[in-house]
């Protein structure tokens, strides 16, 4: 990728890690990333890099195609129903 079209964020200053090791993410980033609070993310290690990927479910291109299978479900909770 050609170093001047790589996009980065812009430095937003220190962030701080809480006692119940939650990271607030800049409101800026969150606009740029298209994210919402409540929204799953992935988090990796690269190199000594935390890396924040938006959480893909292989389901996401199904959901709203197949009639009664219109929303996320959350299986481990459905199991419990059953």
């Amino acid at each position: 990728m050609d170093q001047g079209k790589r996009s980065r964020a812009r430095r937003q200053g220190p962030a701080r890690i809480s006692s119940k090791h939650q990271i607030t993410l800049p409101a800026s980033l969150m606009r740029q990333l298209g994210l919402r609070a409540g929204d799953s993310v992935d988090i990796e290690i690269e190199d000594d890099h935390l890396v924040v990927r938006r959480h893909s479910s292989r389901f996401d291109g199904v959901v709203g195609t197949i009639p009664g299978f219109t929303e996320a479900v959350d299986v481990k909770r459905s199991r419990d129903e059953w």
